[in-house]
């Protein structure tokens, strides 16, 4: 390497398709691989003590094994060269010869040995052939069958099937099979190996597998399944009968598939993902990675995980696996910018343990089999000057969309057990769930702004695009789904800094858009569009909604299970709610009744002092002419407050009814005029025409 190929310090180091691992890595002579790249960066580092930046020229690398970085490459940059594209897969071709089997079907032999759970064609995910046949017409509904008895055991070990709905076809290899199906309660989906199937008693026998959720009621709240859960089986060759559908029999080592029409198998691009993870930054807290760089990659071509181990990192709703196709433990300062994620098989970006400081930065997550990006740490490995937990990071200008491909209980960004990330500027939708979930109360001082997020939760229950739980050690099990009516406890003790939520365009027509759910604590809601949404505040504490805007929610702002004595305020913000607005395809239980113009619903609340510690100085309207809310009392009654009688017991005393006089709403502009009566109550405009992704994001990847 001369003098030609540094700059200012640092060496480069290049790496092309046609490159070998015997030349010096120059632009002239590259090397192939990127592990033979990282390999001369660490002799550069050890020789000269220069940062290496390796340019990675357009091609495919079919990575053999995952690339590993250790604390000795810190300061490597991984880019891609100027206007390249870059392929980075964990998989590897299926190159057979292809032809005719029968019905459209093809078939060519594999490697004896090779086993994998996806197939690309021509670079677009294929289906394992299943019953019922694949249909996206309604995400989450279509190309699904029900149980045939509402009545399954729990845990579940067996699923009774109609005979009416169910496949006509016998398989001869049932122990292959997988099961996907939704919990009843549609909080998300688990996954079973079929151990075997009694076609006389209609019964799926489960093997392995279910552990995709966090059941912490034992109360069959989370995991049961039974008639309302949708699911379909795959990876059975009886049923290869649809266009884009495959199967590979291992046992004679042959790869069936049935292409789609306008597909010429013997010219096609047909790639098989075996790695699980493509990338790792492994330190440690005393050792760590730092100021790595990985830029300008498209990844994809990582196997499925949803049969992988799973564990549950607090006390949320969600059990995750702890892997990513890029996977970071131990590392502080390090950076993923500007890399698209196409399809991978699990989650795509995981951040596990001690982790500072990274950036995760324009970026282009589709199609993911699981969550985009995963942050979680290891609450009861917190001790002394033990710290593995994520902290300090941003999460910013990422376009996320349609992930959650396998697993339900996903989102565009997860947290559990981490404090202080920032998550901006994202423009996240098409979700089966949250695009931004908290799963538990620890730490807090999360800031969640400027992001556009719409169409979450297409395929769940409950929820809206933001959604966290607050179950640290003073909630309690029994205030939150029993009779019991308590005080909040000394909630800042995990939920120690304020978590902000400002500045987001939210719109959804389903559930909460913001849904502080079961002991969620220490919040600022404020300067927040929310569109067909609104917030929920279940028991909890600290937590203050101000100067937002709430337009038609599918349901009115919800304060439910309150603690006594809280600290909680509604203040300054504008609701208008609109009788017309339903969504009748929607068949939840908890949006029933929704569009009856209510301001507020009231559930549960505390036995003792005051729903909440203020409600004032907001303006609110409705279709029907009139301020009313609507309560359930822990008794089960259902009441109704007029103005008059609310602000009898202490509510909304200066609040007004009226129109808000918007400037445009038709064409979605929410300024207000200058004669508003919110202005007269103090409300602040605000403006979230800058919420989304920013200038810079990548155009490559909108293009794509």
């Amino acid at each position: 390497m001369n003098s030609a190929d540094s700059a200012g310090g640092n060496r480069e180091i290049f790496v092309a398709v046609n490159g070998r691992d015997s030349n010096p890595g120059t632009k002239s002579r590259p090397v192939a691989t990127l592990r033979q790249a990282r390999n001369l960066a660490r002799k550069v580092k050890a020789q000269t003590n220069d940062r290496a930046i390796i340019i990675v020229q357009g091609g495919t690398y079919y990575l053999p094994e995952p690339l590993v970085l250790s604390p000795e490459d810190s300061g490597i940059t991984f880019s891609t060269a100027p206007g390249d594209l870059v392929t980075l897969s964990g998989g590897k071709k299926v190159t057979g010869q292809w032809k005719p089997f029968r019905d459209g079907i093809w078939m060519t032999g594999v490697p004896r040995g090779l086993s994998f759970t996806q197939l690309f064609v021509n670079g677009k995910r294929q289906r394992r052939a299943r019953y019922p046949n694949y249909d996206p017409s309604v995400p989450g509904k279509s190309g699904y069958i029900n149980p045939a008895t509402d009545e399954q055991d729990w845990p579940a070990r067996k699923l009774q099937y109609d005979p009416a709905t169910f496949t006509r076809q016998k398989w001869a290899h049932p122990e292959e099979v997988i099961v996907h199906i939704f919990a009843r309660n549609y909080w998300g989906n688990m996954q079973w190996q079929v151990k075997d199937v009694d076609w006389n008693a209609h019964l799926i026998h489960f093997g392995r597998g279910g552990f995709q959720l966090n059941e912490i009621m034992q109360g069959r709240d989370a995991t049961a399944i039974g008639k309302p859960s949708r699911f379909f089986v795959e990876n059975i060759f009886e049923e290869l009968d649809a266009e884009g559908e495959w199967y590979l029999d291992q046992r004679t080592s042959v790869l069936y598939f049935k292409p789609p029409a306008g597909v010429e198998m013997r010219a096609a691009l047909v790639e098989a993902p075996l790695l699980k993870r493509l990338i790792e930054l492994r330190g440690n807290e005393e050792t760590p990675v730092r100021n790595v760089t990985l830029r300008g990659f498209r990844i994809a071509h990582t196997a499925s995980t949803f049969l992988e181990e799973y564990d549950a990192p607090s006390l949320g709703d969600w059990t995750i696996h702890r892997g990513g196709t890029v996977f970071v433990e131990g590392a502080e300062d390090c950076s993923i910018e500007n890399c698209f994620f196409d399809s991978v098989g699990g989650n795509a970006v995981f951040l596990n343990d001690y982790t500072r400081r990274m950036r995760v930065y324009g970026n282009k997550f589709t199609e993911a089999g699981e969550s985009a990006i995963a942050l979680v740490g290891t609450k009861n490995r917190i001790h002394g000057t033990n710290h593995p937990y994520p902290s300090d990071n941003l999460i910013s200008n990422n376009l996320i969309h349609d992930c959650g491909v396998f697993g339900k209980q996903t989102a565009g960004v997860f947290v559990a057990v981490g404090e202080k990330t920032t998550i901006s500027h994202n423009h996240i939708y098409n979700m089966p769930r949250a695009a931004i979930c908290l799963n538990d109360g620890w730490g807090g001082g999360h800031i969640i702004e400027f992001n556009k997020v719409h169409d979450t939760v297409r395929e769940t229950g409950d929820h809206g695009p933001f959604n966290s739980w607050g179950r640290e050690r003073y909630w309690c099990l029994q205030q939150s789904h029993g009779p019991v009516s308590h005080g909040a406890g000394n909630v800042k003790v995990d939920a120690r800094e304020r978590t902000i939520i400002r500045n987001n365009y939210l719109r959804d027509n389903r559930g909460w858009g913001i849904d502080l759910d079961d002991g969620s604590a220490n919040f600022l809601v404020t300067k927040n569009l929310c569109l067909g949404i609104s917030v929920k505040l279940r028991e909890g504490d600290y937590r203050t909604v101000e100067n937002n805007i709430f337009i038609n929610p599918a349901n009115p702002p919800g304060f439910h299970v309150g603690y006594e004595n809280n600290h909680d305020c509604f203040v300054r913000n504008i609701i208008v709610m609109n009788t017309k607005f339903d969504n009748p395809e929607l068949d939840i239980n908890f949006t029933k009744g929704k569009a009856d113009g209510a301001i507020y619903q009231v559930i549960y609340p505390p036995l003792k002092g005051a729903l909440m510690e203020q409600i004032d100085h907001n303006l609110f309207f409705n279709d029907v002419g009139a301020f009313f809310i609507t309560v359930i009392t822990r008794d089960g009654k259902n009441q109704r407050y007029m103005l008059d009688e609310w602000r009898a017991l202490g509510f909304d005393k200066n609040s007004i009814y009226g129109d808000p006089m918007f400037t445009d709403a038709a064409k979605g502009n929410y300024r207000l005029k200058p004669e508003s009566p919110a202005l007269k109550l103090g409300f602040e405009e605000f403006d979230v025409s800058g919420a989304g992704l920013l200038p810079d994001f990548p155009q490559q990847w909108n293009r794509r």
